[in-house]
């Protein structure tokens, strides 16, 4: 028998940007934003651009992932009571990086509800993204890594 990639030795790559994009239309609808109590409620309306790259790899039997991407998201704010929309604007990432949690998220033409997408919306995005890596991991390891062969 043949092995290819004995004991997971060799590097093995796969480039998951077009999973990424699911991932984060996905992560759209379930951005939790809890709490929003007053007048005004701000939700993630749709992802408009995911740019950059995304790869799981393998080599010398460990997984590991790397990704430098940049987000673009479409936002509304809401009144909380009616739904009516009261403006819109774009949620910037500009660099999402698996080494780094401390990423810079831009909120983008809310006008003078700036400071409310601010507050409410920009935390729970940071968390929902930085599930990302972990999500990455599970979902593509199986790929790059084949069964142990008993010898």
């Amino acid at each position: 028998m043949v092995v290819l990639n004995p004991n997971n030795w060799h590097w093995v790559e796969k480039n998951t940007l077009p999973w990424t994009e699911e991932y984060m239309q996905l992560l759209c609808t379930s951005v939790d934003v809890t709490g929003q109590s007053g007048p005004h409620k701000v939700v993630i309306e749709k992802l408009e651009s995911v740019s950059g790259d995304s790869h799981v790899s393998q080599r010398k039997g460990k997984v590991i992932c790397y990704f430098d991407l940049n987000l673009k998201f479409a936002a509304q704010v809401l009144e909380n009571e009616s739904g009516n929309l009261i403006c819109e604007g774009k949620i910037v990432v500009p660099e999402l990086l698996h080494d780094e949690s401390d990423f810079e998220i831009r909120p983008e033409g809310f006008g003078d509800h700036y400071a409310l997408v601010n507050k409410q919306l920009v935390p729970s995005l940071r968390t929902a993204l930085c599930e990302y890596q972990t999500a990455l991991i599970a979902q593509h390891s199986k790929d790059v890594q084949q069964e142990q062969m008993d010898e």
